[in-house]
């Protein structure tokens, strides 16, 4: 009799601390993801390919907390589903569809990043307007169609008692599940790691190019200033030697300011050549803010797998051995999940300076707002 008390009491008190969080990363979702958008909008230099692509992610973010989230709130509170078979097949197909878009906007901001340090003579060919375009209607078809075989007899979108969400009931179909396990997380996550990988590479050994290139440099700056010196001093002496004994003073002094600027002009021409080969070698260094850039890719792959890996062991677990867990581990699996979608607004704010700033000021003026309203 106590026994049934204090569990119904523990699963009381879980359902509440879980909505308060569900509601928490909802609210930080949708404020993170459209102030993104407008970030972007606003700021002309933000408005680029690369941040469209990054654009993508935050939609896919923003679906989930405006259409996934709130539905699996009120399921939590009723204890059901609030909605018909028909609204819960729907929602299931929203869910898969934004958590594919997800990892393959991902995968494409990982090949975008790659493109651009490790080939950036490249970019401008690659990256067109038009073929950006393409690649995100690519990305989007590709999510639409490995999320409607549920809809078409491949496996079913059904309700989830365990997690109080719509998805793809995955006991009844396992090759569907092992299916979206390499295509939605296996293949595009190896491609990340490969990028992410050749991208530390090539910015390693471009500190490496730069150490070297500085040294270089210092040394012929060097040798350039000694051959400066050496040369003004043999202009000089050359130009007393070859002075024509003239009665005039003034004339003698005009003819030795001729000789002498004659003669500077040639070693300085000398000098200048040098200088002008060595300010037209190609310069293999990475930019500092490709690099910031990058690392903040990085963590996004990384939060993304840490976020969504304990789901697919949940799925699984699911398929082969349905009791051997709390339904509440089902359910923590999915909230982690769902976090990611207030991940990447953070992250980018934080490393990318220009985005930083966006929030900043976009924050201080909501602040001013409301005090002049007071």
């Amino acid at each position: 009799m106590n026994t049934t008390v204090i569990n119904s009491e523990r699963s009381v008190a879980g359902t509440v601390i879980a909505e308060i969080f569900l509601i928490f990363v909802c609210i930080s979702a949708i404020i993170g993801n459209t102030c993104m958008w407008i970030i972007i909008y606003r700021t002309r230099k933000l408005r680029t390919i690369s941040n469209a692509f990054i654009l993508c992610l935050n939609s896919a973010d923003w679906l989930v907390s405006v259409l996934n989230m709130p539905t699996t709130v009120v399921a939590l509170a009723l204890g059901r589903w609030p909605l018909s078979s028909q609204a819960c097949q729907v929602f299931g197909f929203f869910n898969m569809f934004t958590l594919v878009q997800s990892v393959l906007s991902l995968c494409n901001i990982s090949i975008n990043r790659y493109v651009i340090v490790c080939k950036p003579f490249r970019f401008p060919s690659i990256y067109t307007t038009k073929r950006s375009i393409m690649m995100i209607i690519v990305c989007t078809s590709i999510s639409i169609i490995i999320s409607t075989p549920p809809l078409f007899g491949w496996a079913e979108y059904g309700y989830v008692d365990t997690q109080f969400y719509c998805f793809c009931l995955w006991p009844k179909s396992p090759s569907y599940a092992f299916f979206m396990i390499g295509v939605c997380f296996g293949i595009p996550l190896t491609v990340m790691a490969i990028c992410n990988v050749l991208i530390f590479t090539a910015v390693q050994a471009s500190k490496k190019r730069t150490a070297r290139s500085s040294r270089s440099s210092m040394a012929i700056s060097k040798n350039i200033s000694i051959q400066e010196s050496s040369s003004d001093t043999e202009v000089q002496t050359k130009a007393e030697k070859e002075k024509p004994k003239l009665e005039n003073k003034k004339e003698r002094k005009h003819v030795d300011m001729v000789d002498v600027q004659v003669e500077m002009s040639d070693s300085n021409t000398e000098t200048n050549d040098v200088k002008k080969r060595l300010s037209k070698l190609p310069s293999n260094k990475v930019k500092a803010e490709d690099v910031r850039l990058a690392l903040a890719l990085a963590i996004c792959v990384v939060c993304f797998f840490i976020s969504w890996f304990p789901f697919c062991i949940s799925m699984l677990i699911g398929i082969y051995a349905p009791n051997s867990v709390s339904n509440d581990f089902h359910l923590a699996t999915l909230l982690i999940g769902y976090s990611n979608s207030c991940m990447n607004p953070v992250i980018y704010g934080i490393i990318n300076k220009r985005i930083g700033k966006g929030f900043k000021d976009l924050f201080c003026r909501c602040r001013c707002c409301k005090e002049e309203k007071l």
